[in-house]
């Protein structure tokens, strides 16, 4: 089905007031553009008039009319509407300048209205009392019922528009090879001249703005313009269709408001409203003249400025010239069909079930009926009926304002957290260890290029802070950096999580996602634990590194993206790619670059830095004020294994935080494992991180105990083994409170 309404790609600007202004909500979201389902469209316009970006364009004939009138024997239709549109110009000179455009006759489309209006009061008489008949001149009211209140298709009239009337009282009179041309205000006429059911009538259709741009290229002014006569029969009451109620009173039926058995039906609220009434029984007049904007005068290609009712005035004062001295001329309709037959073009949608609205909603953090704000932002009037346009594939979930809103507050707190977090040289790694000097001299090479690098270490060594470092060291750093843990989830999952799936894909699959690598293009991804996926797995991941490209779960067509790759894992991959479970060739690809993390305890000289730092962190976060570590608590830091590596010691600092009393992390502070192994503790490292003065005393406190140990609590011999004299040992005691200190740590 060809588009009449369509977008033009780049313009759609998201704000969903044509969804909004939609009454059929025939508008299907795709990638952030609003596009017009053709199969669901009524051709109304509504969505044209109020794109503020002009992102809605009508289908144009402006070309097929040009050949036309290049070719001869063309005939202007021109709707009754027209005097509204073009006023204060006369009727005269806007058919005199579509003579000077070329076209050999101008006919009213009001014609055609007479001759339905003569085929109504023919059917009526046929129809008897049969009740709930709705009038069938408006194509986007044909079009409501025939796609969306197919129960109703007895009720339409079976009468063509004027349009189609006029269109085939011309044929039959000039000939099949004349050429009609259409030209009005309304959208849904250019739909209705390739219906099945009256194609052949009319040759194309113009709007008013086609019609302005085609006189504009020619420079032709129409006030400027000589009077000239229609071609046509006198039109009589059929000048009144474009206002409501003009059928009725061009037929002679009467819209007795007391007996509610005929009424006018104007505007798309109006028009919803009344057919919901009907197919739901609630109400069954006995005929209805239904026009969807408030009659033509106020269609969608109407742009001049006067007010509805001034428009209804031209109109009828029109109307109103033409029926003085004019004598109805007779006619002979006999070879000429005003009739026609209306079917079903309903399109069906599966109800989904309370479960897939709930899953939906559940995407957006709407678990409660209170989530459910049903701002109308969308597009749509409740939370629940977009839930089921984005089951039927019309909708994005993400379309939700007040969800973005929190994502984007959400987003912009983690990048100043990070931000903050990463203002230093090489972020949150610490260390000046000479083996950390190498990492951080790897890290500002790799950082300028795109290599893939592979990051190798215990588990617990801070693989994923080189990884951010890389990120925000390179040319990528304003772009996302998403990290994923391959260990954390089974192969299905991780798959939908790397690569996206399709809607359907797989059971509970009710939405299409995007994947992690799809939300890291032109950024970078981390794969952490990669050594732990599995084989099928690894092939697809491969071709990402080799191609640039992956298949959602449940498509065909490959996805191409643009990022950077970095891997971690603490396995031994050479042992894996002999042992046959990891693949060489992709061991290969990722081992481009390759920085080793060595475990902390092969660079115990930075553990004093990373425990200071971890205390700043904790003491901050949890409003405690403890400004450093005894150097027993230090000591037995520095001399721990650490199989934890870099985490665990953050651990046992943010425990030492919170459980201790005093100004300074003690050994007591520490887990039990840990406070045997200051005693005997030998080198300078238990220093490390405190001011030279704590240092001093520190390392002076340390002299006097091994001595006092040595002695046996004997201060004239410490005294001695010092060199020191026994009072300013005995000084040097109390100044240290050692004796306290050496009872307190006895005593634990």
């Amino acid at each position: 089905m060809r588009e009449i309404v369509k977008t033009i790609t780049g313009k759609c600007r998201m704000c969903y007031a044509c969804i909004r202004n939609c009454p059929v909500k025939a508008i299907k979201v795709v990638d952030g553009q609003a596009r017009v389902v053709p199969e669901l469209c009524i051709a109304c316009g509504h969505c044209v008039k109020v794109c503020a970006q002009g992102a809605k364009l009508v289908e144009r004939e402006i070309d097929k009319v040009e050949e036309f009138l290049a070719a001869g024997r063309v005939i202007a239709c021109l709707a009754p509407s027209f005097v509204a549109e073009f006023h204060p110009a006369w009727p005269g000179q806007v058919v005199a300048a579509l003579r000077k455009m070329g076209f050999d006759e101008v006919y009213e489309v009001a014609y055609g209205a007479h001759l339905v209006t003569l085929e109504y009061q023919k059917y009526l008489q046929e129809a008897g009392d049969r009740q709930g008949l709705i009038s069938t001149p408006c194509p986007a009211v044909v079009n409501l019922v025939t796609r969306y209140y197919p129960r109703l298709l007895p009720q339409l009239v079976p009468v063509v528009s004027p349009m189609i009337a006029l269109g085939r009282y011309l044929k039959t009179r000039k000939g099949p090879d004349v050429r009609l041309v259409f030209i009005g205000p309304c959208v849904a006429k250019k739909g209705e001249a390739r219906d099945e059911e009256v194609a052949g009538a009319i040759d194309a259709v113009l709007t008013f703005l086609e019609l302005k741009e085609m006189l504009a290229a020619r420079q032709i002014d129409i006030n400027l313009c000589g009077n000239s006569d229609f071609d046509n029969d006198p039109a009589c009451l059929g000048r009144l269709y474009p206002v409501g109620g003009g059928l009725l009173r061009s037929a002679g039926i009467d819209a007795d408001i007391l007996a509610n058995q005929v009424l006018v039906i104007e505007g798309r609220e109006d028009c919803l409203n009344f057919l919901h009434a009907v197919n739901e029984g609630e109400m069954v007049p006995r005929m209805a003249d239904m026009l969807f904007c408030k009659g033509c005068i106020n269609g969608p290609m109407q742009e001049n400025d006067f007010s509805p009712y001034r428009r209804r005035k031209i109109v009828a004062d029109f109307t109103r010239q033409g029926l003085q001295n004019t004598r109805p001329q007779p006619l002979h309709l006999a070879e000429i069909n005003l009739r026609r037959e209306f079917h079903d073009q309903s399109v069906f949608f599966p109800r989904p079930s309370e479960a897939d609205i709930r899953a939906i909603l559940a995407e957006l953090g709407k678990y409660t009926p209170e989530d459910e704000l049903n701002c109308g932002a969308c597009g749509y009037p409740s939370c629940r009926e977009k839930a089921v346009a984005v089951y039927h594939g019309l909708a994005e979930n993400r379309m939700c304002l007040p969800y973005l809103i929190a994502q984007l507050e959400k987003s912009n707190l983690h990048l100043r957290q990070e931000l903050k977090a990463f203002q230093g040289q090489y972020g949150q790694l610490v260390g000046n260890s000479a083996v950390m000097q190498e990492v951080y001299s790897l890290i500002e090479k790799v950082a300028k290029t795109d290599a893939t690098v592979l990051i190798r270490g215990e588990s617990g060594t801070g693989k994923e802070l080189v990884a951010r470092a890389i990120h925000y060291h390179s040319r990528r750093s304003e772009a996302p950096f998403v990290s994923i843990n391959c260990a954390a989830l089974p192969e299905t999952l991780l798959e939908s999580e790397l690569f996206g799936h399709a809607r359907g894909a797989f059971t509970g699959a009710v939405t299409a996602k995007k994947g992690l690598f799809e939300e890291a293009h032109e950024g970078t991804i981390f794969l952490d634990e990669i050594g732990d996926i599995s084989l099928g797995l690894q092939g697809k991941l491969l071709r990402v590194l080799q191609e640039g490209e992956f298949l959602r779960v449940g498509e065909t067509r490959p996805t191409r993206v643009n990022v950077r790759v970095l891997a971690a894992t603490n396995r031994d991959l050479e042992k894996a790619v002999k042992e046959g479970s990891f693949r060489p060739e992709l061991f290969y690809r990722l081992n481009v670059i390759t920085i080793w993390l060595p475990p902390l305890r092969e660079r115990r000289d930075d553990i004093p830095l990373l425990a200071r730092h971890f205390l700043e962190k904790y003491c901050q976060r949890l409003g405690k004020e403890v400004n450093g570590f005894t150097h027993e608590a230090m000591d037995a830091l520095v001399r721990a294994d650490w199989p934890g590596n870099v985490r665990e010691l953050e651990n046992v600092i943010e425990r030492a935080v919170i459980l201790t009393e005093g100004k300074k992390i003690e050994l007591g502070d520490l887990p039990r494992q840990f406070r045997n192994m200051a005693a005997g503790a030998t080198g300078w490292a238990f220093t490390r991180g405190m001011s030279f003065k704590e240092a001093v005393v520190a390392y002076e406190t340390r002299l006097i105990l091994q001595a006092l140990e040595e002695s046996q609590g004997v201060q004239a011999r410490a005294a001695e083994i010092l060199g020191l004299k026994r009072s300013t040992l005995n000084e040097m005691i109390k100044r240290y409170n050692i004796m306290e200190r050496k009872n307190s740590g006895t005593n634990r």
